[in-house]
Formats: C-alpha cells, structure tokens, sequence
C-alpha cells in the first residue's frame, strides 16, 4: 500500500513560499515590554525567530511571502500599512546590529589570532632556548609540551576565522532577505452593523 503523500508545511502559491503567522490581536506581534509607541516597538521574540527559522527552511534564493492572519478587525490605531512598516523597520534595524555584530566578531577574531601567533612565537623561542640532552629525558618532553601548548593557544583563533563567523553572516543574509521580502496582512472582516429596530 502507498502512503499518503505527506501535506506540505508551507503553501506554495504565485511562485512563492509562504510564510504564514495566525495571531488574535495585532498587538501580539510587538514587544509587550518595549514602552515606545506600537508603530516604533520591537517585534515579538517569538514571532522573529519563528518567520526566521522558517525562512531558514528554504534556501537563501527561494522566493518568500509572509502572509499574517490576524483574527480581530483592523483599527484605525493600527493599520495593516503600520504594522508592515513596523516590520520592514524593525528587520532594518537588525540587519544594522548584526552587521556591527559580524563586523566586532572579525576584528576580535583577528585580534586572537594575532595573540595567538604572538604566544607561539614565545612558546617556540622558549623550546629552542632549552638544551635538550641526549637521551632527550624530562626536559625533552618539556620542550616539546611546550611547543605543542603554542600550537594548540591558535586552534581557537583558526576556529573563528575559518567556521564560526558564518552563522553570523547567514543570520545577516536572511535578515536582509526578509526586508525585500512582500508581507501581507490580513484582518478579519469587520462585523456588519445590525440595523437599529425601533
């Protein structure tokens, strides 16, 4: 017996992957702690890392939509054109934070490397200054347990430059493919006005 086709996660729909987000009130999607105005809020944790890890799903050229269903009727204190400015502004400001991010990580990365180059140049001086006697003994294996120390203080430093700035720079990519990326914002139909019957 075939099994069922699996139902995809996401819709597939005008040549794009949607993204979609239910929430009951638009108020859900900003940061209830932040005391500024809802239209300069930042957004909800929650709601960022969820439409980034499902962004994450797909690779960085494949084409997104954010659809946001919201479950109350739209209000003139809150707009669907306020809250995609909110949104577009808020990935704006992260992309400028992680871009000063990835750009402290490499000069800290850099600044390791050369502290560690600097301690194996040490380490090196000091096992060549060490008159190793034959057999070589105690201070044989000092001279190498010192010179094996200086290569080992640069592995950290070879690790941040050659892998861990990656997730760093990937996060950045993906925040700026959000930005370009089209949000929809749709509200539940506002309830008809029941005719007053006098």
């Amino acid at each position: 017996m075939n099994e069922a086709k699996r139902k995809p996660r996401y819709k597939h729909s005008e040549g794009k992957h949607w993204i979609e987000v239910r929430v009951k009130s638009p108020f859900q999607l900003f940061d209830s702690r932040d005391p500024a105005p809802f239209r300069d809020r930042d957004l909800d944790d929650d709601f960022v890392e969820y439409i980034m890890s499902a962004a994450r799903e797909f690779s960085i050229s494949a084409p997104l939509k954010v659809l946001i269903h919201i479950e109350a009727p739209e209000t003139k204190d809150l707009p669907r054109t306020a809250i995609r400015e909110a949104i577009k502004v808020y990935l704006a400001y992260r992309i400028e934070l992680q871009r000063g991010e990835l750009k402290h990580f490499l000069k800290m990365a850099q600044l390791f490397g050369l502290a560690g180059l600097l301690f194996l140049g040490v380490c090196v001086g000091v096992a060549q200054s060490l008159t190793v006697p034959v057999p070589p003994g105690p201070i044989g294996i000092l001279r190498e347990g010192i010179i094996i120390f200086g290569w080992v203080s640069i592995w950290k430093p070879i690790e941040l430059v050659l892998f861990d700035w990656y997730p760093l720079f990937e996060k950045l990519n993906f925040y700026k493919k959000l930005l370009k990326t089209e949000i929809e914002v749709q509200f539940a139909a506002q309830p008809a006005h029941e005719p007053n019957n006098k």
